[in-house]
């Protein structure tokens, strides 16, 4: 039964890959797919499982496969069909081996067997005839992950999904199928994308691919943030030695995926490297107007240190809110893990479970959420419009959110039905919309929702607590960017309740409204991020506070 259902899956790939991208494959590759999507019996199986494994090659003398009585027999067919062949190097033999297996080797030639595997790897090298016993290739898998890439829409699909969603310890939304334009213009810009997700691609191919664009793929096909990243990685190791060079590639990243902003500070310490101070600072006056947020902060920062250093002017921001700040003792414990402990009620704990613990102790509630629990607000109140019929946002089966969730497509594509949401957050309704999606939703895989942080009742207390405008301003920011802007969001969210009085903290009365708390050791420093977080919240008068947090045997 597990095989016949392994089969399906490997047969499912290939039909809703092909109704995808079939006008992309060659009249060969069609061959091919007919020809495996065709084996029957134990063939079928042995090529299902195979193909999804990591290795290519297995030796046969070794090789099981659950439901495979005759494994040779089964090879044999697929060698005789082109699916596999027995066209094993030993170099490639002596690495697909395991330990066991390399040392009995080594010792039938006479050879020492001591030291790490890529060490009796290399001593087989040049060796052959060591190991008696056929060998399988397994062809075709690039074009079965192909076809798993355009049935999941993902860059690296993971054909486990399947057998997760059928024993049911994942519960998929249940949607229809939109209509899409299809994922590539043509075979050749397939293949340019292809290209880019090879393993140890060169900067310059990184770089070309994000210059003309190859990159760019519906929802997370795109690989325009991975290659930007590993350009990024290059450029720093390159500032001390060749600042030109690292220039150049920041100067290209910041161009082709807008990020000029948040490279802009590494761009002028490339030009401070080779003695350009002005130039450096006039290059940042120029983008100081054109950037938000962190990015911002990060520009400014470097503007006013090369400023200073030229004994010239910089226009300063005005300055970002700060919240309360309240000191707070707690008796230290053994660490927890790589983290300091506190010692509460016998236990040593993190900080986070340590003041969520002492809040118990008082009868208030804390929820140790940092962007956790905005995401799942956000998810609950735009549940409906994630699913709305909007053409090629829901391509394929298996997804959790629309693929343009995250980005200003989203919002532009469900324009009215995002306004009466937002509409109805600014009118108060969030706590009694929350309850309603949740009794809808919870438990299905919704995009950034965790349901185990807290229940329905819970939930719409947030909301209630942090008030419409609060709420609106983290809603905006997830539609406008994304899950991502969340970080930064204060640790804790203390739910509302009686007035208390903590006499190891000063000052020592917390009302009885909700706080945003955000906690810090005696080493920590607070985050541009968090500083952004902070500025906005308490715009909205959201009640923000930042806690130090001391061992009690400190002064």
């Amino acid at each position: 039964m597990a095989d016949d259902l392994a089969v399906d899956d490997v047969r499912e790939i290939i039909a809703v890959g092909r109704e995808r991208g079939g006008d992309l494959l060659t009249a060969g590759e069609g061959v091919i797919l007919d020809r495996i999507a065709s084996l029957e019996g134990q063939a079928a199986s042995l090529y299902a499982r195979l193909s999804g494994r990591r290795p290519s090659v297995f030796e046969l003398q070794s090789l099981t496969c659950p439901g495979v009585t005759s494994v040779a027999e089964a090879a044999s067919e697929l060698m005789a069909l082109e699916l596999a062949d027995s066209l094993v190097p030993w170099e490639r033999r002596a690495a697909a081996l395991p330990m066991s297996a390399l040392k009995e080797s080594l010792r039938g030639l006479g050879l020492r067997v001591g030291g790490r595997r890529a060490e009796l790897v290399e001593r087989l090298q040049g060796h052959t005839h060591w190991r008696p016993g056929g060998w399988i290739r397994i062809r075709h898998k690039a074009l079965i992950h192909r076809l798993a890439t355009w049935y999941f829409l993902r860059a690296y699909p993971d054909r486990s999904t399947l057998v997760v969603e059928r024993l049911g310890h994942i519960r998929w939304p249940d949607y229809a199928v939109s209509s899409t334009s299809g994922l590539f213009q043509d075979r050749r810009s397939l293949l340019a994308w292809e290209a880019l997700r090879r393993p140890g691609i060169t900067v310059d191919d990184a770089l070309t691919g994000l210059r003309t664009g190859a990159y760019r793929a519906p929802g997370r096909l795109n690989l325009g943030r991975s290659l930007g990243k590993a350009v990024i990685e290059v450029a720093h190791g390159l500032e001390k030695n060749d600042p030109a060079a690292a220039r150049h590639l920041y100067l290209a990243v910041g161009e082709c995926l807008e990020l000029a902003g948040e490279l802009a500070p590494r761009v002028a310490r490339t030009l401070e490297a080779e003695s350009k101070r002005i130039e450096a600072l006039n290059y940042l006056a120029r983008l100081q107007h054109t950037v938000t947020g962190v990015d911002r902060m990060a520009l400014n920062r470097a503007g006013k240190r090369l400023a200073r250093t030229l004994r010239r002017g910089w226009a300063p921001d005005a300055p970002l809110r700060t919240p309360r700040s309240r000191t707070l003792r707690l008796p230290i414990g053994a660490r927890v893990g790589p983290r300091p402990g506190y010692r509460i009620h016998d236990l040593d704990l993190p900080v986070e479970q340590a003041i969520c613990a002492t809040l118990r102790g008082h009868d208030r509630q804390a929820l140790h959420a940092e962007g956790a629990i905005w995401s799942t607000l956000f998810s609950l109140l735009f549940a409906d419009c994630f699913f709305l019929d909007v053409p090629g946002a829901l391509p394929v089966r298996f997804l959790s959110a629309p693929l343009d969730l995250g980005t200003p497509a989203f919002r532009q594509a469900r324009g009215a039905a995002i306004e009466a949401v937002l509409a109805g957050v600014r009118a108060g309704e969030a706590p009694d919309r929350i309850r309603d999606a949740d009794d809808r939703f919870r438990g299905l895989r919704l995009s950034g929702a965790t349901w185990s942080l807290a229940d329905a009742e819970i939930l719409a207390t947030v909301a209630n607590g942090i008030g419409p405008a609060g709420l609106s301003t983290i809603l905006l920011r997830i539609l406008q960017g994304g899950r991502r802007v969340t970080r930064g969001l204060p640790d804790l969210v203390i739910l509302p309740g009686d007035p208390i009085k903590l006499d190891d903290a000063f000052p020592t009365r917390l009302d009885g409204g909700l706080h945003l708390v955000e906690l810090k050791g005696p080493s920590d420093t607070v985050r541009d991020e968090q500083q952004v977080w902070f500025d906005r919240l308490l715009r909205t008068d959201v009640a923000v506070e930042l806690w130090q947090v001391r061992p009690s045997d400190m002064v």
